[in-house]
């Protein structure tokens, strides 16, 4: 299933920021599933700050996180973690066994 797996979301992101923008950041990390995804307002098309990259590995999405977290992207810093499924309750990580 796509929804688990190596799945990114990327915050804060600047209007600038469209979805070539993201693959073209994203791709030298590895092999992008399906083209990235950022979310707008069904209405008026605006752009919502944030959006979605599906990595085929996790090697890929952890090196992604780890040189673009916090780095400038159109002159905003970008927030960029695993995308945690809505039904895993809160904060659960992969891998991290609940005690």
């Amino acid at each position: 299933a796509y929804d688990v797996g190596a799945n990114l979301f990327v915050g804060n992101l600047s209007p600038e920021v469209d979805e070539r923008t993201l693959f073209d950041t994203f791709s030298r990390f590895g092999v992008i599933l399906s083209t990235p995804k950022i979310m707008r307002d069904p209405e008026t098309n605006e752009h919502k700050g944030f959006g979605f990259i599906c990595f085929a590995d996790f090697e890929s999405s952890d090196a992604a996180i780890a040189a673009l977290n916090g780095q400038y992207l159109a002159g905003r810093p970008v927030n960029v973690q695993y995308a945690l499924k809505k039904d895993s309750g809160k904060g659960e990580r992969h891998g991290s066994e609940a005690e």
